[in-house]
């Protein structure tokens, strides 16, 4: 059970990861990058926290 609770950790931060860095990485007109990377950042961030709320991991 717990090596599905981290398998499943560890595939979601992988695609929110990539989605983040897709997301500052592509190409827009007059985007600013940093701004950009951090708002992805706590994306990120938050999408984990509430992952890990609904796995009961806290």
């Amino acid at each position: 059970m717990m090596k599905q609770h981290e398998f499943a950790k560890g595939m979601t931060m992988g695609v929110v990861a990539g989605m983040a860095m897709s997301t500052v990485l592509a190409p827009r007109k007059k985007t600013n990058v940093k701004k950009a990377a951090e708002k992805a950042m706590k994306t990120v961030g938050q999408v984990m926290e509430d992952l890990s709320d609904e796995m009961g991991l806290h």
